[in-house]
């Protein structure tokens, strides 16, 4: 292992959609990966090698998959995710926003403050999620 990486990564995240479809799409336009489609389950990639797995917010989990999920909030929570692309500065992200934008997705103006740091802009999946995008710290100490 290397010495100057974490020990662990966050492995998969399950989250519950109206359209598993039109989901696995919206997220594949902000740049994850597309990992693949199956008949209860589509996956979807991100940097780092994290899945986000997504389910019909109408079916039920498997009894293995819900079983080692202790902690899974049920599918009328709407979740918050914090994404976080290569870039570090506020000109890779206009060009990512620019870039996400030209694949017909609606999003906030980037913020005119910073926060900890980052810029960033907002926007909403199809099912009312909130997703806020960062530039990166990736690679920088604290002091």
């Amino acid at each position: 292992m290397s010495n100057d990486l974490p020990t662990a990564t966050f492995g998969h995240f399950v989250m519950k959609v109206n359209d598993i479809g039109v989901s696995y799409d919206f997220y594949t336009k902000l740049g994850l990966r597309p990992f693949g489609t199956f008949p209860d389950l589509a996956i979807i990639e991100l940097r780092g090698g994290t899945h986000i797995l997504l389910f019909s917010k109408n079916d039920e989990l498997s009894s293995s998959l819900s079983a080692s999920h202790v902690g899974q909030r049920g599918a009328s929570f709407n979740e918050r995710l914090d994404l976080m692309i290569d870039g570090k500065s506020r000109c890779d992200l206009e060009s990512y926003r620019t870039a996400i934008i030209e694949k017909g997705l609606v999003v906030d103006a980037i913020a005119q403050d910073q926060l900890f740091g980052h810029d960033y802009f907002q926007l909403t999946d199809p099912d009312g999620n909130g997703i806020t995008v960062y530039t990166s710290h990736t690679g920088e100490l604290p002091v």
